[in-house]
């Protein structure tokens, strides 16, 4: 009895070296630095890697504070890499080719890029009659709640169209149109943060 159970522990010993030898076998390792463009090591970083053939098969890491990644045991396949951090534009690796039993380290440290500020964008359309778009239409942004002074002029475009880029902040302006042989036109419009906003200025024939 004491044999057969000595036989039985040595068989399911090699059945596990066994499996760990073939799980390794088809897992491969994947490492990698990251840093911010012409700066330091980022930390925190979600690296992604994706299954070309199956993009439902993801497998997830964040970079540590030297910017150091690692996938300790990627199935073998052929996977993209994908890197996040808010604040940064997002980065995707071409396919890489994860070899079992091998250990992959990229060439080179990826570095994100910073995204630019934020900002807000007012669209408008300057026109007279019913609806007639008024080109070549002297149109100027004012900031008008006491905050720092901005103010800001443009022409409207062939069809009337003009817009403003603004910092995203919570801010009230007053927009102003003006056109020769037309009466002035303006409106006032508060923005929040960041955002779209469209406004129509209508001119009416001077008087």
């Amino acid at each position: 009895m004491k044999l057969t159970l000595g036989y039985a522990l040595i068989a399911m010993l090699v059945a596990i070296i066994f499996f760990t030898g073939s799980a390794s076998a088809q897992t491969g390792i994947v490492k990698g630095r990251i840093k911010e463009q012409g700066g330091k090591s980022l930390e925190g970083v979600l690296v992604r890697a994706t299954n070309v053939k199956n993009k439902t098969d993801l497998h997830d890491t964040l970079s540590d504070a030297k910017g150091d990644f690692e996938f300790a045991s990627l199935p073998a396949g052929a996977y993209s890499l994908s890197f996040e951090k808010q604040g940064y534009k997002t980065f995707i690796t071409r396919k890489l080719e994860v070899a079992g039993g091998e250990t992959l380290k990229l060439s080179q440290t990826i570095e994100l890029k910073r995204e630019g500020e934020p900002y807000s964008v007012i669209h408008g359309a300057v026109l007279y009659g019913v609806g007639y778009s008024l080109p070549n239409a002297s149109v100027t942004i004012e900031r008008i709640d006491g905050g720092k002074k901005f103010k800001q002029e443009t022409v409207s475009r062939e069809g009337g169209e003009f817009a403003f880029r603004l910092r995203a902040e919570k801010a009230k302006y007053r927009i102003t149109a003006n056109a020769r042989g037309f009466q002035p036109a303006s409106t006032e419009i508060e923005v929040e943060s960041e955002e779209v906003r469209n406004i129509a200025l209508t001119l009416l024939p001077a008087k």
